[in-house]
């Protein structure tokens, strides 16, 4: 019985390996400048770097600087980096229609496979694609006219305000600070007085849940980092999907949600009490 079970784990262990390093060889052949894959991750080994994979992708761009591009590998994926300016810009602007989706709606029902809260993950505009991206986009755009964007200006100047005493605070007290943490709070909470129409507290109140859940939603354990390339083997997807498991930060989507689905609620009832 345990010869089968070793059998059975070592041929899916082939099959895997094979899955994933079968694509290697992809840059070399096509003679492009590449960062060597390894098993299982590819390029860059996020689980034990501990770095997230945009700092280790920032690496490589460094790295093949004098390159106008470069190829990598996310797990088995090929994947081609762009280092030219003037190439990005035909890419992202004149030749826009033959680029418009971040990654495929396959990929994207792969990584953010699983229950109900991950689905929500799904319809970001970052991850969307073909028609359902461009209406969403057209969705987007009315909240960038110079109307709404008038409204939003007395929070921004509020939360300007509380920027200036912090950094009076600290200048009076010659107390050395962070320039990214600073503006970071002063982000966090033009953010979440404009778009949720709740204040952040970032500079008063360390305790704030807002920003803890926020913070948290940057930050990825090396459990987390395993989980995202779990699910592109073949049949996870699947059976997280059936299982409605959740994986991508659960207790922050959670409460995002419900800040959300609250601000629409009030929203909506002001609305009936104008009519």
């Amino acid at each position: 019985m345990w010869l089968e079970i070793l059998l059975i784990l070592l041929s899916l262990f082939l099959a895997l390996y094979r899955l994933i390093t079968k694509q290697f060889g992809k840059w070399k052949n096509l003679g492009i400048p590449h960062a060597k894959g390894s098993f299982p991750f590819g390029s860059y080994n996020f689980f034990i770097s501990g770095k997230h994979l945009d700092e280790l992708s920032a690496e490589s761009h460094h790295k093949f600087a004098s390159e106008k591009y470069f190829g990598w590998f996310l797990l088995g994926r090929p994947v081609l980096a762009i280092n030219d300016v003037n190439l990005l810009k035909h890419i992202e602007v004149k030749d826009f229609d033959h680029f418009v989706d971040r990654q495929s709606k396959a990929d994207n029902e792969k990584q953010f496979a699983g229950g109900d809260l991950d689905q929500i993950w799904k319809l970001q505009l970052t991850s969307i694609t073909g028609d359902d991206w461009k209406e969403m986009r057209q969705a987007f755009t009315p909240i960038f006219t110079s109307g709404k964007m008038k409204g939003m200006l007395k929070f921004i100047k509020h939360v300007a305000g509380d920027l200036t005493k912090e950094i009076d605070s600290k200048a009076k007290k010659g107390e050395e600070f962070e320039l990214k943490e600073v503006f970071g709070k002063f982000s966090m909470d033009g953010i979440s007085s404009t778009a949720f129409g709740v204040n952040s507290e970032s500079f008063t109140n360390e305790n704030s849940k807002f920003v803890k859940n926020a913070a948290a939603m940057f930050r990825n354990s090396n459990l987390e980092l395993l989980l995202a390339a779990v699910k592109f083997i073949p049949g996870v997807p699947q059976v997280l999907n059936l299982l409605k498991l959740d994986s991508f930060k659960p207790k922050e989507t959670r409460f995002f949600r419900d800040i959300i689905l609250q601000t629409i609620k009030i929203k909506k009832k002001h609305q009936r009490e104008k009519k």
